[in-house]
């Protein structure tokens, strides 16, 4: 996608180069007699290898030019620069997943050096089997690692409220329902 949106920025001003390049030879303004000499000299203004030939130019072909700068210099290449700059934002996103998919591999990796052992001293000690706790007497499926998230969490703008009613105790089917 990159390389499209460049490829058609790109594309956009070669086609602008080209529509002046044939109305400065149109005209008949100097230094721009043949469109491939024009097409050459817009290419220098536009790098700012100007020669004294641009200076020369007369009424119209002088306006002309001066557009030409204006929507090429400062409108495409700004556009250009805004879309590297939007596509940069969009990789930097991708980049905390791959590190972490690094991370994960890099930690397999060195897992494979461990003794056989050792490894299932370390699964005992995370106590897989027993249940995760969510509040007092309410506990939850077994095989994770409980984390106790911040309380500035429900604070974040961003926040989204659990839609699960939690009604914590022991579940009996002789209880009545619960009530909102």
């Amino acid at each position: 996608a990159m390389f499209v949106d460049v490829g058609r920025n790109l594309m956009i001003i070669l086609v602008i180069i080209v529509s002046f390049a044939f109305t400065l030879t149109t005209l008949e303004q100097p230094g721009y007699e043949s469109p491939p000499k024009a097409v050459l000299n817009l290419m220098y203004v536009i790098l700012g290898m100007s020669s004294a030939e641009s200076e020369a130019l007369e009424g119209f072909g002088f306006f002309c030019l001066t557009a030409f700068v204006i929507i090429v210099e400062i409108g495409f290449l700004n556009i250009l620069i805004a879309q590297l700059a939007l596509i940069y934002e969009r990789l930097s996103l991708d980049k905390e997943g791959y590190a972490k998919m690094n991370r994960a591999y890099t930690c397999v990796e060195i897992e494979s050096f461990l003794s056989d052992k050792y490894r299932i001293k370390v699964w005992d000690e995370f106590n897989f089997e027993l249940p995760l706790q969510f509040d007092a007497g309410d506990d939850g499926p077994s095989g994770g690692i409980q984390v106790l998230e911040p309380a500035s969490v429900r604070a974040a703008k961003k926040y989204v409220p659990d839609r699960v009613l939690r009604f914590p105790g022991e579940a009996r089917s002789t209880d009545p329902w619960p009530v909102d």
